[in-house]
């Protein structure tokens, strides 16, 4: 099933930590703040978990949302984000 992640995390330190975590769950990063990738939902339940002690819990929220496949194939994407086109750099991701 496909993943989407998205989170808004105050502290760049523990933004990067879940940037890093994302990317070693074979999730691909789709804008600053938000990652696809296909996961099965116990892998993505052990995701949450991990991710509960790393956020803090009183500023930062992180989505996890199951699209079927046939709902994904549906999604219409418009222009191309500035970190794609090289416009700005992996340093400004954080």
């Amino acid at each position: 099933m496909k993943v989407v992640v998205v989170y808004d995390i105050s502290d760049d330190d523990v933004r990067l930590r879940v940037s890093r975590l994302l990317e070693a769950c074979g999730l691909s990063r789709i804008q600053r703040s938000a990652f696809v990738g296909d996961m099965m939902r116990a892998r993505a339940l052990d995701l949450a978990r991990r991710l509960e002690t790393i956020i803090d819990h009183e500023t930062d929220v992180v989505h996890i949302v199951f699209v079927q496949p046939q709902d994904w194939s549906k999604t219409i994407v418009i222009g191309k984000p500035l970190w794609a086109r090289g416009v700005i750099d992996a340093i400004h991701l954080l």
